[in-house]
């Protein structure tokens, strides 16, 4: 059972690109992004440790139950403001993801009839699949598309164009500190770890802390490639012009004699199943959590199924307006503010729950 706590924070760190982590870091590769990415790893590899750590101490129990033993306002107060938080994480995934279909896929579609399809598909999963299907369905998602991921890589790193210099110029950077937002978007990779506040409910057993070793150097090879690979391919300066780096670096890459020569196709199709995946995961966390605080356990079937939708509903209505209201640069800025307010967020949960699983020892 162990292996879907990595399968989420594998997806977390796949769908970095549509969290708009690349291109805060690269924004800032002459002011501190290249000092973020150690310092990124070594703080999000502490929290995640401590985390699943504090977590072990409560087998088969979500962050609500485990809350029963603070005071009500606090419990109410906490679950509300991390409900958003999750809900918010969808979102944006969601807008980011409809904004790249409709310019690289079809241009002409109308953005409010695409994100309609994505949202009555994200309801439909979401009111039918409990906890334990969804992370079947992850595993099922990520072990058919590492493959793709790996192409995807070794393809980038093999290419002629990748200009070395460009890597080595920013890498004269390194000893700018870094912003806040650097560090935020940084750390960002490892946060799979805090969809366990209810994804712990079905794991049978505790998580292994002896092969925790492996998540920061995986996360360290993320981030490098993220950033360093679109500056090879476009340069120290010209990578500061791409809205979506990496999927304009992917437009670049071409297998000469493969079954599908552009790479851009294989990207997208890759990130359709990651993104709709990540979005059905964030949202059901925050639906777990919402009905957690509304205790709907205890009404009958078509009673939960009418809350649930409702509940569902609202996000989906919520995507619409934010779709309706947003720009292209707007979704960008709120999902440069959302890492900024989730970063102290995880770590304040993170430290909450070592002081829960020190007093349940005690």
């Amino acid at each position: 059972m162990n292996r879907y706590f990595y399968y989420l924070i594998i997806m977390n760190m796949l769908i970095n690109v549509f969290m708009f982590v690349p291109n805060i870091l690269l924004r800032e590769r002459f002011s501190g992004s290249i000092m973020a990415i150690p310092l990124g790893v070594l703080i999000g590899s502490v929290l995640l440790f401590v985390f699943i750590r504090s977590l072990n101490r409560f087998p088969r129990l979500g962050v609500p139950e485990i809350l029963e033993a603070t005071p009500r306002w606090f419990r109410y107060g906490f679950l509300a403001y991390f409900s958003v938080i999750f809900i918010m994480a969808g979102a944006i995934i969601l807008l980011a993801f409809n904004n790249v279909i409709m310019r690289f896929i079809n241009p002409h579609i109308s953005g409010f009839n695409m994100i309609s399809a994505f949202v009555v598909f994200l309801v439909i999963i979401l009111l039918h699949l409990k906890s334990d299907k969804i992370l079947y369905t992850l595993e099922i998602i990520i072990v058919l598309n590492i493959p793709l991921v790996l192409i995807v890589v070794f393809e980038a790193y093999t290419n002629n164009y990748l200009t070395i210099n460009s890597v080595f110029e920013v890498g004269t950077h390194v000893f700018e500190y870094p912003s806040w937002s650097a560090i935020s978007a940084a750390t960002f990779i490892f946060s799979g770890y805090a969809n366990m506040v209810v994804f712990n409910r079905v794991f049978k057993e505790k998580i292994n802390l002896k092969h925790l070793w492996f998540v920061p150097i995986v996360g360290l090879v993320n981030l490098v490639t993220s950033v360093l690979i679109p500056i090879g391919f476009w340069g120290a300066d010209g990578v500061g012009d791409l809205t979506f780096p990496w999927i304009s670096t992917a437009d670049a890459l071409n297998i000469e004699y493969g079954p599908i020569e552009r790479l851009i196709t294989v990207f997208i199709l890759l990130y359709i199943s990651i993104s709709l995946l990540s979005v059905t995961i964030h949202w059901h966390v925050a639906l777990q959590i919402i009905r957690s605080i509304l205790k709907i356990e205890r009404f009958d079937r078509k009673r939960r199924f009418r809350i649930d939708f409702a509940i569902v509903g609202s996000m989906g209505v919520g995507v619409f307006i934010l779709q309706n209201q947003l720009r292209e640069k707007d979704i960008f800025k709120l999902g440069e503010m959302w890492l900024n307010i989730r970063f102290p967020s995880e770590v304040f949960l993170v430290i909450l729950m070592y002081f829960l699983a020190r007093r349940k020892r005690i």
